[in-house]
């Protein structure tokens, strides 16, 4: 049986300068960083934590997998914004 992925998003915070990562799908998960590789590690530090102590909130069958989605803030130019 097929199994929606959980979806983690990332945003620029400019005011900040650093990535956040969110995610409806993994509750308490809120975490930062400037550099988006260095938050991906941290993502995937906090993750097994986190759902361990919130287990009881989620479905059994939701399984493991993750989605990944980064915003982030284009220029008229098309360059990044940060």
């Amino acid at each position: 049986m097929h199994h929606d992925k959980k979806l983690i998003v990332a945003k620029w915070d400019e005011e900040a300068q650093v990535w956040v990562a969110t995610s409806d799908d993994v509750p308490g998960l809120v975490t930062e960083d400037p550099s988006l590789d260095n938050l991906v590690k941290r993502i995937s530090a906090v993750i097994p934590e986190l759902l361990e102590d919130n287990a009881h909130l989620l479905d059994d069958e939701d399984g493991n997998s993750f989605d990944f989605c980064v915003v982030s803030p284009i220029k008229r130019d098309g360059a990044a914004a940060h």
